[in-house]
């Protein structure tokens, strides 16, 4: 069954249909995936660079997707390590592999939302095809003054932490937000799994996280 169309306002979609909905790609497409899964409340915020190409078709919050999608997987190994079957320095073990954490993403998806964690991008649009990191550096700055209205929109006061992933993010985001008054708990970039950083991750977002008290979670 393919399944393009977004549904409107006022449809019903079956909570099992949601894991064959991958949407076609595009702005609207992305805002209405993320808003699906956006807590209430919102505990902790991630914060990563900008969302993938429209024309691959892959976004965080997308369903039923097989490949090149590094930083729900990597994510899911720190925050859920103990309950999908993952132990650092190991790999997976039974109950779950990697193919299986995919098959069961909207699970996942609900249980990240049910403990208040919640996920967008400095920028709203997709990086140009084959931009250098200075210039995503310039257009994440360029996008600052619209992140800042969405962070106060999501978040409300300011005490909720906030994660900055990938090292252009924090360049551009962390001395900005701080200025706010906002909690980045990060002081340190925590590399982008997708970009071949993936143990680097892992290692500084497990650390960031308790730093907090955000331990994994056991089960579902």
């Amino acid at each position: 069954m393919k399944l393009d169309r977004m549904p409107m306002d006022g449809d019903t979609i079956p909570s099992d249909l949601w894991s064959v909905i991958r949407p076609r790609g595009s702005q609207e497409s992305f805002k209405r995936a993320m808003e699906r899964y956006r807590p209430d409340p919102l505990q902790l915020l991630f914060i990563a660079e900008a969302p993938p190409a429209y024309k691959v078709n892959r976004l965080f919050y997308f369903h039923n997707i097989q490949t090149g999608d590094a930083l729900f997987l990597e994510m899911m190994k720190v925050i859920y390590g103990a309950a999908i079957g993952f132990i650092e320095g190991q790999g997976f073990s039974r109950p779950l592999l990697a193919k299986d954490v995919r098959g069961r993403k909207s699970e996942l998806l609900d249980r990240f939302m049910a403990d208040g964690y919640f996920l967008i991008d400095t920028s709203e649009r997709p990086m140009p095809d084959g931009a250098t990191s200075s210039a995503k550096l310039a257009l994440l700055r360029l996008s600052l003054p619209r992140l800042k209205i969405r962070v106060k929109e999501l978040l409300g006061g300011r005490g909720i932490p906030i994660v900055l992933i990938g090292g252009v993010t924090h360049e551009a985001c962390f001395g900005p937000l701080r200025e706010e008054g906002y909690h980045v708990i990060n002081e340190e970039m925590i590399n982008h799994p997708a970009r071949g950083g993936q143990l680097l991750f892992r290692k500084k977002l497990r650390d960031t996280l308790n730093r907090i008290g955000r331990t994994q979670s056991n089960s579902f």
